[in-house]
């Protein structure tokens, strides 16, 4: 499983019957699409499965190509508007290729894909074989610098996916992430669309976390979209009762520990329709339900293979979210820093550097704040103090897809 570094929060996965179940279905559903693969080719002729010779063999490209489809396809159905239409070939490629329209989240059908990539690879044993990898190949997402994702074996692409209009913020997929890059999301999103505009006038991106039931959240997340920006769901939780009994209320549509799946399942399709193009969510509020394992255990089994980013926004100290999710294959950090617990601009400025000198320290860091005025001021005088030198701000999407397609001991 994989890890996040330590300037997001020290979350590592463990082990666990989760994880063997989420490996033992992986197992499965892969053998499944490839027996399905496998039939396909045999429709062309009696022992067609047995011409295959050699990592070039067009029978080999074509059954990859039908397994690794099976696998886009099914990722795309939990992704919200996505319309897939395949592309004729040109010339002498044999890559398969589709269009995708109308998805506002591209990113979480990667996520999706790599999911299932993921658990098939780890499923391998060393030396073990497949009838689709020679020894020594696993397969490989990667963005390209015009936008396309492709699914590689050795470099090669086998299948490439276009998404039309949104060439330009998938590009930056394409660059690795570098050393000393922080992220910075700005919670409780969605009441006033002047705020979003000012925040979305920075010389660097900040991620809204949208309050799904805002009454302008729909308006917040078109700008944010217009402009580039990345969306999650501020996902309302279960708040521990504070000194003297009080409940705090987390408003509408929040998620309780005493919830069963289904109940779950409704807050999360209700949430991620009113926020389409969001990426994952972090919590709002909710103490008592990150700290409670089975309520968060059970929340994460709702997310499998739907291609959702996990941000814990550590509202308490024994928090289990991220730790919940990335045991089961999703990927997932922990804030680093809160900005504007103290709403004076000079606080705010010192609070920035702490999460730059973090990132500096660590390669990454997530500081989240809140839509204040003071807020908003700091982060227009920021760039210009000496707290920023050496340290990119740089997308969610980003930072995502290095946590996604990283290996463990990175």
């Amino acid at each position: 499983m994989r890890k996040v570094a330590s300037s997001a929060g020290t979350c590592r996965t463990a082990g666990g019957r989760a994880a063997r179940r989420l490996l033992l279905f992986g197992m499965v559903w892969f053998a499944l699409c490839l027996g399905i693969g496998l039939w396909s080719l045999g429709q062309e002729g009696p022992g067609a499965p047995r011409q295959l010779r050699g990592p070039d063999g067009p029978r080999l490209q074509a059954l990859r190509q039908r397994a690794f489809l099976a696998v886009l396809e099914r990722a795309a159905a939990g992704v919200p508007h996505a319309r897939l239409y395949q592309e004729p070939r040109s010339g002498a490629d044999d890559v398969l290729q589709y269009v995708m329209e109308g998805v506002r989240a591209p990113l979480r059908l990667a996520l999706g894909m790599q999911e299932r990539v993921e658990v098939w690879r780890r499923s391998m044993r060393p030396g073990a074989g497949s009838p689709l990898l020679q020894p020594g190949e696993a397969p490989r997402l990667v963005w390209r610098d015009d936008g396309s994702l492709e699914v590689c074996i050795n470099e090669r692409p086998v299948l490439r996916i276009r998404f039309p209009g949104q060439e330009a913020q998938l590009g930056a997929l394409a660059r690795p992430l570098g050393e000393g890059s922080l992220v910075i999301v700005i919670d409780d999103m969605g009441q006033r669309l002047e705020t979003a505009e000012q925040l979305a006038a920075l010389p660097f991106p900040v991620t809204f976390a949208v309050w799904p039931h805002a009454r302008r959240a729909g308006e917040v997340e078109r700008l944010a979209r217009e402009r580039g920006l990345d969306v999650i769901v501020h996902l309302p939780m279960q708040p521990l009762r504070r000194e003297g009994g009080k409940q705090p209320d987390a408003g509408p549509g929040a998620l309780t520990e005493s919830m069963s799946a289904a109940e779950m399942r409704a807050v999360l399709d209700a949430a991620f329709t009113r926020l389409p193009s969001a990426i994952g969510f972090n919590n709002h509020m909710g103490s008592r339900f990150t700290g409670s394992r089975n309520g968060c255990r059970l929340l994460c089994s709702q997310l499998r293979g739907q291609g959702l980013f996990v941000l814990d926004s550590m509202t308490q100290n024994h928090s289990v979210l991220c730790k919940e999710a990335l045991q089961q294959g999703l990927v997932g950090a922990e804030r680093s820093v809160f900005l504007d617990n103290e709403r004076k601009v000079p606080a705010i400025l010192a609070a920035l550097d702490i999460a730059a000198e973090k990132a500096r320290r660590h390669g990454l860091a997530i500081a989240i704040g809140h839509p204040y005025p003071e807020t908003v001021q700091a982060l227009r005088q920021w760039p210009l103090a000496a707290g920023r030198e050496g340290v990119a701000v740089v997308s969610l999407r980003r930072l995502v897809w290095h946590l996604a397609t990283r290996t463990d001991g990175e």
